[in-house]
Order: structure tokens, then sequence, then C-alpha cells
């Protein structure tokens, strides 16, 4: 057996490094275990924070989403055919944020659309978001495979099952 005094010194030791590494609480901080019933209430979450990250960067506005499903779409620059990419999901029309360039270098790059808040109709277009967010669904992630950006020199229009669609200067065509 351990001698009393040794035991009492191990005691004292122990309450001393508990009370260096433990942290300050009071006995009101511990709480009795919860009911069922307050375990089974739905509870009122705040609305996520922005949803992006720190990352993300809102480039465009779209009011156009065409996927490949239509049977005939046809891309026209300047009144003369375009060959789009083989294996494309879906055209977007773009309307870069505040006037903001730089939209024909998004070949390459990952996107996301995400349903717009000021407008019902439209999506914005994010770079920068890995699928983080309730508003953001694997269908809205997309890898941008082509950019034809419209000018007055060299109008973009694209033809889907006879109907006619032009895109103003400064907007552009994802190919995606």
């Amino acid at each position: 057996m351990i001698p009393k005094r040794l035991a009492l010194l191990l005691v004292a030791a122990v309450a001393i490094a508990f009370s260096f590494l433990m942290p300050d609480f009071t006995w009101a901080q511990l709480r009795p275990p919860r009911s069922l019933e307050e375990m089974t209430q739905p509870k009122a979450t705040a609305p996520a924070e922005p949803f992006a990250g720190p990352e993300a960067q809102f480039i465009a506005t779209t009011t156009h989403r065409i996927d490949r499903d239509h049977v005939g779409i046809h891309v026209y620059r300047n009144g003369k055919p375009v060959d789009l990419f083989a294996h494309f999901h879906e055209l977007v029309t773009a309307t870069p944020n505040d006037r903001q360039k730089g939209l024909d270098k998004l070949v390459g790059t990952a996107v996301t659309l995400v349903p717009s808040e000021k407008q019902a109709n439209q999506w914005d277009v994010f770079t920068g978001v890995g699928g983080v967010g309730e508003l953001i669904l694997a269908d809205n992630i997309f890898r941008v495979r082509q950019v034809l950006l419209s000018s007055r020199k060299n109008p973009i229009e694209i033809r889907i099952d006879g109907q006619i669609h032009r895109l103003k200067p400064g907007q552009a065509l994802l190919v995606m």
C-alpha cells in the first residue's frame, strides 16, 4: 500500500496540475442532460454568412442558361458560324459585374452559378467557390471551356430552336 502522506501528495499534485491545465469554469456552466422534448424541437438557425467564402469573387450576372437538350443550337459571330466545344453542358450569357473585364480569362476556370438575390430570373456567376453553402449544388458548378465576347464589331447571336438571342456589346457567352 501507498503511505498516506504519499497518497495525499499525489492528490495535491494532480489537483495543481488540473488547475493549470483546465480552463476556468463554474458549476453553473454544467447543465443537466437535455430532455427528449428539447432534442426533438427544431432549432432556428441564422442565415449563413457569405456562402462563397473569402476567396469567392462575384464576376457576372446571367439571364440565359441554355442546356444542350435543345434540338438546334447554333452560335454565330459576326454572321459566321462558330464551332462550340463538342461536349458542353450549358451555354450561359454573362454580363460582367460593374463593367469588369476579364471574362475572356475564364477558360479552364471553375465557376458556380447561384440564384440571384436581386432578380428572380437571374443567376450570379462566381469564381473561387468550392461547394459550400445552401444554394450551391453540384449541378451549378462548371468548368468554362470557351468564352465568346460580344462587341460592336463582332456581335454574338445564338439561335435556339428557331428563336434568336443577340448578346449586347460587353456581354459574353460562356460555353461550359
